[in-house]
């Protein structure tokens, strides 16, 4: 009995040992990819704002494990047609794999609320927006507060099964491992995308269970929204089911509801295949609703 015991002790210190050793090669790896500034954030993921039309500003909310890096293209595009937009950087992302396991769902929600108050106080016309959880976070603020417009693209507007499951086991798996892979490489389809994505590639328990929180309290709000909104969302995408997908865009209260289905782009729709002639439709969409003053613009970023 003692023999027996005394083996499984060590094999439980030999496999912690094992999951902290990956674990640290993990983040170790990470920082060589990406390095940081002297802030700690990954240089490239920095929040950013292009300055435009002082009228109007646009909101961006990038998604889970990723960066305002995945939304800078379109960012530039709907600049270029006179707004001022914002790209913010969660809690948690873009920093550290010890930051990624460190963030609540609570924290990302706050930000975003601070984020629009801001822009509020400053512009009379605010549109919200996001890619995926980021949509989430959008459409969190567009149920509770005054915003002008929603702009959602591939929005995770309830909780996708493969990761209901992976969050039920997560205190079993996350016994062995601390990070599991996310299957990335398929969110994105263009190789020169994916080389220039931010992404830490894995999830946590406690990374996954923020995700969570925020899927599952965007879906009591979605019939809160009232302002015009566009959903732009791809036909391929491997992270949200087409089937599941329209169940939840179907629940948004808004009258004035467009749905833009993209084929030929994965998850990450802002910077994949494609993204251009996606941007030309929200530009559009954008315009005929809120279209410029007669006033000069003044432009740039800052």
């Amino acid at each position: 009995m003692a023999a027996a015991l005394a083996f499984a002790l060590a094999a439980t210190v030999l496999l912690w040992a094992q999951r902290a050793w990956r674990a640290t090669r993990r983040a170790q790896r990470f920082r060589r990819r990406f390095p940081a500034d002297v802030e700690g954030v990954v240089i490239g993921a920095q929040a950013r704002t292009y300055v435009g039309d002082p009228h109007r500003a646009l909101l961006l909310i990038h998604g889970y494990n990723d960066s305002p890096a995945s939304l800078d293209d379109m960012a530039r595009a709907i600049h270029a047609s006179g707004w001022t937009v914002r790209l913010p950087l969660l809690p948690g992302h873009g920093r550290s794999l010890e930051a990624w396991d460190a963030w609540r769902g609570e924290e990302a929600v706050a930000a975003v609320r601070a984020e629009y108050a801001a822009l509020r106080a400053r512009h009379g016309t605010v549109v919200v927006g996001g890619l995926s959880m980021g949509g989430a976070l959008a459409t969190w603020v567009a149920a509770e507060a005054d915003v002008d417009g929603l702009l959602l693209f591939a929005p995770m507007l309830f909780v996708p099964r493969p990761m209901q499951v992976a969050v039920s086991t997560a205190r079993m798996w996350s016994l062995v491992t601390q990070h599991v892979s996310g299957g990335g490489a398929r969110s994105l389809w263009d190789p020169e995308a994916q080389r220039r994505s931010i992404s830490y590639g894995c999830s946590t328990r406690r990374s996954l269970e923020a995700l969570e929180y925020v899927a599952e309290g965007v879906i009591p709000r979605l019939g809160f929204v009232h302002a015009p909104t566009l959903v732009c969302q791809s036909r391929q995408d491997n992270r949200l089911p087409e089937d599941q997908s329209r169940r939840a865009i179907a629940r948004i209260g808004a009258a004035d509801k467009t749905v833009h289905w993209v084929e030929g782009a994965g998850h990450v729709l802002t910077m994949d295949f494609g993204w251009p002639a996606l941007a030309a439709t929200v530009v559009a969409w954008l315009e005929a609703r809120w279209p410029a003053a007669p006033a000069g613009r003044v432009s740039g970023a800052r």
